[in-house]
């Protein structure tokens, strides 16, 4: 007679269990984040001299359907993703930039300087020439300085992006070593904090998408957080990190609180620091070799040259500004153009000579055995041709993150149907064990009766 006690008395709780759990499944089908449970149900039972003897079921805990090496995977894939669409967003600011509809890109302007000193060479007595040509190299260094100007913004921009990056990592980083605290004290108790849980999912995605990272996660149910190979959340501390930014040498460092360093690669901050260390730095120096280029190579023909009036030799260019930034034209031929050299002899004014010396510069292979223009074209196409790549790792990447999801979702989502048909049967299951304890107190009381 106890054991039908028993086994209606566990078969009670177990449906009531069960009923609670997938009850909550239902009013969170719609959460986001939310992991749907299952309780745990087992046979409870001993052997006697007649066998093995039932006593109901055993309900031990409810378990988060969720697939974590899934989640792994997922929040590798973010971190590339979010590497590659903070590049990309950079690369479209500097396309802009680089290349416009107006006609006034840098080859254009090369193209047109160059054309000048053909005028010049056919015309080198024209005042209206020369004053084109000035017009020409005013307009080229104006677009090296605009744009070796666009390059220090953006860079600038990137470091004090970097600055709000860590301080979200931070942030997020607090937030998981409280969670943590919360699952593993839930963890000892013999419980299960579902709610920490998934909220712990949600964080971790959205710091995958700001850096790259690798977890583990202990027996206590706390996770550990490494960056760079370097831990920098666990279990008992939290090491928040901090950066050093070295303008001067277009650098930044990562550490933690104890010192030490720790390198980022991946995510919105591997993507920032890249960005600021190489790729800026980069397409400036291709910017400066071009405007050093062309004022050496100018310069040099320019000098062994004669103007309208003297013989005295001038550079073309300022010889002080050798960079994209610096580069402009000689004062003394903004200020009288008859100073513009065109002829190879003193007091032939008719001589176009030697600017047509300049203008064959363009076919020469003056800027590291290529010609000019070719590495212009290709110095500014850089952002294009970066934005056409990530756009189709960020289109296969985020195929890659939806099939992830789809496949996580089919174990860890509530689906209606499912949750409703299983209602029914802890519903059946409860009606059951309530008529088995009706059977049994019937039985009782008959027994009761007799006696």
């Amino acid at each position: 007679m106890k054991t039908l006690f028993e086994i209606s008395k566990s078969g009670l709780a177990g449906a009531q269990r069960s009923l609670s759990v997938t009850s909550n499944n239902i009013v969170n089908a719609d959460t986001e984040g939310y992991t749907r449970q299952r309780v745990d149900r087992t046979p409870v039972g001993y052997n006697s001299a007649y066998g093995n003897v039932g006593l109901g079921v055993n309900i031990s805990t409810a378990n988060r359907l969720r697939n974590e090496m899934n989640d792994q995977l997922t929040n590798q894939n973010r971190q590339d993703l979010g590497s590659m669409t903070y590049k990309n967003q950079v690369f479209e600011r500097l396309q802009a930039a680089m290349t416009t509809d107006s006609g006034g890109d840098l080859d254009v302007r090369i193209s047109s300087f160059f054309d000048s000193f053909s005028d010049l060479a056919n015309n080198p007595q024209d005042m209206s020439v020369r004053n084109s040509l000035l017009t020409e190299a005013q307009q080229l260094s104006s677009k090296l300085n605009n744009l070796d100007q666009h390059l220090v913004e953006t860079g600038d921009l990137i470091a004090q992006s970097t600055a709000t990056t860590i301080s979200d990592v931070n942030t997020l980083l607090a937030e998981i070593y409280e969670l943590n605290t919360s699952i593993t004290r839930s963890t000892s108790m013999g419980t299960m904090d579902s709610a920490s849980l998934d909220l712990r999912v949600q964080k971790l995605e959205e710091l995958s998408g700001l850096v790259d990272f690798t977890q583990m996660t202990a027996d206590s149910g706390a996770t550990e957080i490494r960056i760079g190979g370097v831990r920098v959340l666990d279990e008992e501390k939290l090491l928040p990190i901090k950066s050093e930014y070295n303008p001067n040498e277009q650098q930044l460092f990562l550490r933690i609180s104890g010192g030490t360093m720790i390198d980022v690669s991946g995510g919105e901050l591997g993507a920032q620091i890249d960005m600021y260390e190489n790729d800026i730095p980069d397409l400036k120096a291709k910017l400066d070799l071009i405007a050093s280029t062309i004022v050496s190579e100018v310069n040099a023909i320019h000098q062994s040259g004669f103007g309208l009036n003297d013989a005295t030799p001038r550079a073309f260019f300022d010889p002080t500004g050798v960079s994209a930034g610096s580069i402009s034209v000689n004062p003394d031929l903004l200020a009288n153009p008859e100073n513009i050299a065109a002829s190879t002899v003193s007091g032939e004014a008719g001589n176009g000579s030697l600017a047509a010396q300049i203008n064959d510069l363009r076919e020469n292979g003056i800027v590291n055995g290529r010609k000019l223009i070719d590495f212009t074209i290709e110095a500014i196409s850089k952002p294009g041709a970066q934005i056409f790549t990530l756009s189709s790792q960020i289109e296969t990447k985020e195929a890659e993150i939806a099939m992830l999801q789809t496949q996580q979702e089919r174990q860890a989502g509530v689906n209606i149907d499912e949750e409703l048909a299983n209602m029914i049967q802890f519903q059946n299951s409860y009606q059951g064990a309530a008529r088995v304890m009706q059977t049994a107190t019937e039985l009782y009381d008959t027994l009761l009766s007799i006696v």
